[in-house]
């Protein structure tokens, strides 16, 4: 299935963060910076490469290549950047995305082009943070 991109003609308010590649560093770095009772209302998943960060969009951080996410109206499980969408009827898409991807929540970055799961989100704790860095040191 191909698609084409375009500008969001109304974004929504931010309800997530994404950094990929050094950018999820960057971003991990500014969510352990963060005061705990704000960490405490966030959701965090990682993978080798990407951090996703949701929560309320005034306790989401800015660092540098981050981008800010949020799910749509018209396919609430699926989650996009907040200043593009795809050129397809999102409930569309989002109904064969989840055939081959069933879990739910699922982030469709465009760049670079992924398919990310936000169903094992977990508090972001100091402890989960620490678990990010020593699985990315192998």
């Amino acid at each position: 299935m191909k698609w084409g991109w375009r500008s969001e003609a109304d974004p929504p308010p931010p309800q997530g963060a994404v950094g990929v590649g050094a950018a999820a560093h960057g971003l991990l770095d500014a969510i352990e910076r963060l005061d705990e009772s704000v960490r405490e209302r966030l959701m965090l998943t990682a993978n080798d490469d990407v951090v996703i960060l949701t929560g309320a969009p005034q306790s989401l951080p800015w660092s540098e290549g981050v981008a800010y996410v949020a799910p749509r109206a018209d396919a609430p499980a699926l989650w996009l950047s907040t200043v593009e969408r795809p050129d397809l009827p999102l409930d569309l898409l989002h109904r064969a995305i989840a055939r081959r991807h069933p879990q739910s929540p699922l982030l469709l970055l465009r760049e670079p082009a992924r398919i990310v799961p936000l169903h094992r989100a977990l508090p972001a704790t100091a402890a989960l943070i620490a678990q990010i860095r020593s699985h990315w040191r192998g």
